[in-house]
């Protein structure tokens, strides 16, 4: 359902909300310490990389001549 408000709203967003209503998706809240996602889209400090480097899993293999 369109409403004058959302007329610009992309269908996308729209249909999103339908899985919502027919529980075929489930939205959660990720805190923004645990956006994994950030370490790929912007610069962060060391811990919060270091923070989320470890959360994916990667491991940092020492250099050794």
């Amino acid at each position: 359902m369109l409403y004058s408000k959302t007329k610009h709203i992309p269908i996308k967003y729209h249909f999103l909300i339908e899985q919502v209503a027919k529980q075929t998706v489930k939205m959660e809240y990720i805190p923004t310490r645990e956006q994994i996602i950030d370490i790929f889209t912007k610069p962060l400090p060391k811990e919060p990389f270091d923070y989320l480097r470890n959360k994916l899993g990667i491991v940092l293999a020492c250099a050794t001549h």
